[in-house]
């Protein structure tokens, strides 16, 4: 038997075990609450008028952060907003760095830190070329929160690379070095790297590596959403699989990945689960200043996504078309079952990527 028909074996139990686990879990909530008809579509309730952090806010130009904001996510703990987000300190999605937010209201912000630097000087051989944040967790294994990021290698011109282009994207897992929850701000510190390219790729993955990893629990099993792109084609997500938070990681089979949640693009999944046990999905996606959302009864199989428009009328300070509005930090679902919405968008008006908030609620059926 070969490394590799070892390997196989063991994902193939693995995802085994997880669909079983799954199949159990739905037998045992069948006495727990359902979906509603009018829980089945969400609506934008209102939208806040502007940005909740821009270029003016004082922490921006205190850190000299040029470009704004992409990617991250946003947890709440005991009823603070903790906002980890990558800021675009000089230019756009080039130069990057992760940091630590907070708020009490979601709508005004304090800077608190800056977590993790990329390296300075881009290229081919400086594997942290750029850093993104992707997903926080807490583990109860190690009692500390986890961040989760990718770091991408610049082009090879070499190779016929675009220099400034995104490549080979490997997953670190870093651990809060302050134990417990109320360590959640850090300072985190480098663990291992979860993910990367390596025999393991499957084909539809590309010279992106893997782009994006977000973890989330079914039970007792983890899995996670992880994105790549093959240049030209669309940007998709796969699913992996592992017994605990910090692994061992195996991609779902082929026959699974990539999952159809979209038909051309989706960047940076937030998977939550709702009361009545099912799951939904936030993302970046097309449309006019839009988000898309999928729900998901066993946080397997997820369907074609819906879209919703968070800035509308004389709200629209995002820049229009497919990616005016980009990346959904989260949905928050607060007491009163409205969903808080943090994401990012560029401004219409400047080169300068602002934080926006929305809030969404079920849609009634007979609306």
């Amino acid at each position: 038997m070969t490394k590799k028909q070892r390997f196989m074996t063991k994902q193939q139990c693995m995802v085994a075990t997880a669909l079983i686990i799954s199949i159990a879990l739905s037998c045992e909530g069948e006495g727990a609450e359902t979906a509603k008809p009018d829980m089945t579509r969400l609506v934008v309730l209102s939208e806040h008028q502007g940005p909740v952090v821009g270029p003016d806010h004082h922490d921006v130009i205190a850190s000299t952060n040029q470009s704004g904001f992409e990617t991250g996510q946003v947890i709440k703990h005991n009823g603070v907003y903790h906002m980890f987000v990558n800021e675009m300190f000089r230019h756009a999605h080039l130069d990057m760095r992760i940091s630590h937010w907070s708020s009490r209201d979601a709508v005004n912000w304090t800077r608190q830190s800056t977590l993790v630097e990329s390296i300075p000087g881009r290229s081919h051989t400086n594997l942290r070329s750029e850093v993104w944040l992707t997903g926080v967790e807490y583990n109860d294994e190690d009692a500390a929160w986890n961040i989760f990021y990718v770091a991408y290698r610049g082009g090879n011109a070499a190779e016929r690379e675009p220099p400034y282009s995104d490549h080979a994207g490997r997953i670190w897992r870093a651990r809060s070095t302050v134990k417990g929850h109320d360590g959640i701000g850090g300072p985190y510190k480098d663990v291992e790297i979860i993910m990367q390219p390596d025999e393991n790729t499957q084909k539809w993955e590309g010279q992106q590596g893997v782009d994006s990893f977000f973890p989330y629990r079914v039970g007792d099993q983890w899995y996670a959403l992880y994105g790549s792109h093959r240049r030209p084609g669309p940007w998709p997500v796969g699913m992996a699989v592992a017994p605990k938070l910090s692994g061992p990681w195996a991609r779902m089979p082929e026959a699974h990945n990539p999952v159809p949640i979209v038909k051309t693009f989706i960047e940076n999944p937030i998977v939550s689960q709702l009361p009545d046990g099912r799951f939904m999905a936030v993302f970046d996606s097309f449309g006019d200043r839009e988000i898309g959302y999928s729900l998901s009864a066993d946080g397997l199989t997820w369907p074609l996504e819906s879209r919703l428009q968070v800035q509308t009328g004389g709200n629209c300070w995002a820049k229009e078309g497919d990616h005016g509005v980009r990346t959904a930090l989260c949905a928050i679902r607060e007491d009163d079952g409205t969903f808080t919405v943090i994401y990012t968008a560029r401004m219409k008006d400047k080169r300068f990527w602002a934080v926006g908030k929305c809030t969404l609620g079920w849609k009634r059926e007979k609306e």
